[in-house]
C-alpha cells in the first residue's frame, strides 16, 4: 500500500497523520461508548447470574467496566451538539492536511511514500470491534502503518496457502489454533518472549502460532421461544430429534468455530456413540439448513428463525448486554475453550514488524482490554474469569481427522 500525502514543504509526517486519524477514531469511539453507557443506565443493566439446578450455567452479565487500557477508550461524556462539532472539526482538519499541497506551487509539491520498513499487512478474521482498538494503539505506540485485510478464517488461510509466501501478508491475526495448526506449512516459527506468562494448555511447542484469547463454545437460545427448563443441557441433547429444524449452525468447512464445536461434540459423544452415528443424528437435526458463516447463528436465534444455536461465548455475551431475550448454556459434559491466535506468515515482507505485533497482542495491556471490554478470556496466566467445566480439545486429533471428517460432513449434507 502506498500512502501519498501532498504538502508544500513535506513537513507533515506519517506520524502526524496517524495521530490525526486516531483523533477522529477516538472521538467516534468515545461517542459510541458514551451512548452505550447511557443506554446501560437506562436499562438498569443485566446483572444477574443464575446457577441452573442441573449444573449448567445460565449467565446474564452486566457490561464490564474498563480498568484503564489505552487512551482510545475515553471516560468523558460529550454532549450531543458538542460531540458533533468536535467530530466535524477533526474530520475537516484531517481532510485539509491531505489536500493542503493542492493550494501551493506545483514545483513545491512533493510526494511522500511510506517506507517499507514502517509497514505491516495483517490478515484477520476478527471483526473491526476487536482488531480496531488494538491496531490503532499499536500504530500510535510504534509509528508503524498497518494495512488490514479481513475475511473468514478458512478463506484467509486458503489465500495464504495459494500465495505460499509470495506477495502475501505478514501476520494472520485470528482463527482457532487448530485451524492455524492445520496450515502450519505456510507459517514460520515464532516463540513469543512472553511465552512463560501465557497459558500453555494449547501452546505451540514449535512456535507455529501464538495464542490470543480463549473462546468457549456455548449453546445459545431465545428466551421468548424456549423456557429455561426446556433448553438442551448437553451435547447429547443436540442429537435428539426433538430439536430437528430448530438448531442454527454454520458450515464447519467455512467456519473455524463451527469445526471446533463439531469436533468437541464428536470427542465427547463418541465415548458412547459411534462417530458416524453422532454426525448422522446431528446433521439430521439441522434439517438441511446450514448457515454460511458463524455470524449468522446469533442472528437466526435472535430473529426467532431458530430456537437454539451453537456459537462462541463472546458472541452471546455481547448480545446479552443489549438483548434480554437471549441466554446461553455451557453443556453439562463440559465444553472446549480453544484459543484463537496469531501466526507469522512465511516469507513475511515485514517480519520484524509482524513479530512486534504478535508480542503486542499478548501484552498485559491488550489482554486486559479483552477481559474488560471485548467479552473474551485472557490467555495470560492468573487471569480472573468465571470458571467453567472445560474439556481438553485434542489438536493432533483435530488436524489428522480434519479432511476425513469434513468429507463425511459434505457427504451427509448433500443427501
Amino acid at each position: 500500500m502506498t500512502l501519498i500525502l501532498w504538502t508544500q514543504t513535506g513537513e507533515v509526517s506519517r506520524h502526524l497523520f496517524i495521530l490525526l486519524r486516531r483523533v477522529v477514531f477516538d472521538i467516534m469511539y468515545a461517542m459510541a461508548m458514551s451512548d452505550a453507557q447511557t443506554e446501560d443506565k437506562r436499562r438498569g443493566g443485566l446483572a444477574h447470574r443464575n446457577a441452573d439446578p442441573n449444573g449448567c450455567i445460565v449467565r446474564s452479565p452486566r457490561a464490564r467496566k474498563p480498568k484503564g487500557f489505552e487512551r482510545a477508550i475515553r471516560r468523558q461524556r460529550i454532549s450531543g451538539d458538542m460531540r458533533k462539532r468536535v467530530l466535524q472539526a477533526a474530520v475537516c482538519l484531517l481532510a485539509s492536511l491531505m489536500i493542503l499541497g493542492g493550494c501551493g506551487d506545483g514545483q513545491a509539491q512533493e510526494e511522500y511514500r511510506l517506507d517499507e520498513s514502517n509497514k505491516l499487512v495483517i490478515y484477520t478474521s476478527h471483526k473491526e470491534e476487536i482488531y480496531g482498538p488494538i491496531v490503532r494503539e499499536f500504530e500510535e505506540r510504534t509509528g508503524i502503518w498497518v494495512e488490514v485485510v479481513t475475511g473468514g478464517t478458512n478463506d484467509l488461510l486458503e489465500r495464504i496457502a495459494q500465495e505460499d509466501g509470495s506477495h502475501s501478508g505478514d501476520v494472520m491475526f485470528g482463527g482457532g489454533v487448530d485451524s492455524l495448526n492445520a496450515y502450519r506449512d505456510y507459517f514460520e516459527p515464532y516463540i513469543s518472549s512472553q511465552s512463560a506468562q501465557l497459558d500453555d494448555a494449547y501452546a505451540s511447542v514449535d512456535g507455529v502460532y501464538t495464542v490470543f484469547s480463549r473462546l468457549p463454545i456455548v449453546i445459545v437460545y431465545n428466551k421468548k421461544l424456549v423456557i429455561s427448563a426446556g433448553t438442551p443441557r448437553s451435547w447429547r441433547d443436540l442429537t435428539n430429534s426433538h430439536w430437528q429444524g430448530s438448531i442454527a449452525f454454520a458450515d464447519p468447512d467455512r467456519s473455524g468455530s463451527s469445526y471446533t464445536a463439531l469436533l468437541t461434540m464428536i470427542q465427547i459423544l463418541s465415548e458412547d456413540m459411534p462417530e458416524e452415528e453422532v454426525l448422522e443424528a446431528f446433521v439430521s437435526n439441522l434439517d438441511g439448513d446450514i448457515l454460511s458463516g458463524s455470524g449468522e447463528v446469533l442472528q437466526e436465534v435472535t430473529a426467532g428463525k431458530k430456537l437454539i444455536g451453537i456459537t462462541l461465548e463472546e458472541t452471546v455475551l455481547k448480545e446479552m448486554d443489549q438483548n434480554a431475550d437471549v441466554a446461553m448454556i455451557y453443556p453439562r459434559e463440559g465444553t472446549a475453550a480453544v484459543p484463537d491466535g496469531s501466526a507469522l506468515i512465511k516469507n513475511a515482507p515485514h517480519r520484524e514488524n509482524a513479530e512486534l505485533f504478535i508480542e503486542f497482542t499478548v501484552s498485559e495491556d491488550v489482554q486486559r482490554i479483552l477481559e474488560d471490554r471485548l467479552y473474551r478470556r485472557s490467555v495470560r496466566k492468573g487471569a480472573e474469569d468465571e470458571k467453567i467445566r472445560e474439556v481438553f480439545y485434542d489438536l493432533d486429533y483435530s488436524e489428522k481427522r480434519r479432511e476425513e471428517i469434513l468429507a463425511e460432513w459434505k457427504e451427509l449434507t448433500r443427501q
